[in-house]
């Protein structure tokens, strides 16, 4: 009997060690590929992602920094907003594959990654290209991608895309918006009816597939009246599809105007 008293203790003290001495290995090291699917976009260079095992991780894209959402000055805002709806046009339920840098994380206990889409596109590379974050070269990494950046950067510039844009953007009517998906436009529609559809405010053009779809909250703080039937408006930002139906979503209340007198 005071041998299997014995035992049990050891077995225990066994146990307990193993709860304070052993530690999980980390989720990403130099050089492994993680596989998983993106839950959401928090802003234009981090994500959130459901690892295919491992439980779920916050990824900040490695050599790109995009605008603060929460920046005082109201163009930078404007460009934040932009990036989050380009990151989340592009990787939104999608499956990935993260490549983890020399540095697995950052301060904030994020995973630093690059981001590659199931066709190989390389994310981080991509936002840069098109305007919606600058190459941030600070940290060690691959030099190859470091001069694939640089190039992406360059183009953006020379393309006046997005972060290099000029104001104002290009303007087309509502009819054209369709032809113009993944693009930052400024579209003009009259407003045939006004409608809430879940946590948005639809604002349906007249005669033509398009909508400016509005937060509520960002809807309840618009300038003057919030009757817009019947009105002409100007939506300005990246133009998406929803179900098929290209729209702009609207996250700022400077993307939103009327031009009538």
């Amino acid at each position: 009997m005071r041998t299997l008293r014995f035992a049990r203790t050891a077995a225990f003290a066994a146990l307990v060690a193993a709860c304070f001495f052993v530690r999980p290995a980390p989720a990403a090291s130099p050089g492994r590929t993680l596989k998983g699917t993106v839950t959401s976009v928090i802003d234009g260079d981090t994500v959130r992602v459901k690892l295919a095992v491992g439980g779920t991780e916050t990824v900040r894209l490695i050599g790109v920094n995009s605008q603060e959402l929460d920046d005082a000055r109201e163009n930078v805002r404007l460009m934040a907003f932009l990036a989050k709806r380009f990151a989340s046009s592009r990787l939104y339920q999608q499956k990935v594959e993260l490549l983890p840098g020399p540095e697995a994380r950052d301060g904030y206990g994020r995973l630093l990654a690059f981001v590659r889409l199931a066709d190989g596109e390389l994310f981080n590379v991509s936002l840069v290209r098109e305007g919606y974050a600058f190459a941030f070269l600070k940290f060690p990494f691959d030099e190859a991608l470091k001069k694939e950046l640089k190039a992406a950067e360059a183009e953006a510039r020379r393309a006046g895309r997005g972060l290099w844009g000029r104001e104002p953007y290009p303007l087309i009517s509502a009819a054209e918006a369709g032809r113009a998906v993944g693009r930052l436009f400024i579209v003009r529609f009259r407003c045939l009816r006004s409608y809430r559809r879940g946590g948005f405010r639809l604002l349906e053009a007249e005669g033509a597939a398009f909508d400016a779809a509005v937060p509520l909250d960002v809807f309840r703080a618009l300038p003057g009246s919030l009757d817009f039937e019947g009105r002409t408006l100007e939506a300005t930002g990246l133009i998406e599809l929803y179900k098929g139906r290209p729209q702009i979503v609207v996250g700022l209340p400077a993307q939103l105007k009327s031009i009538d007198r």
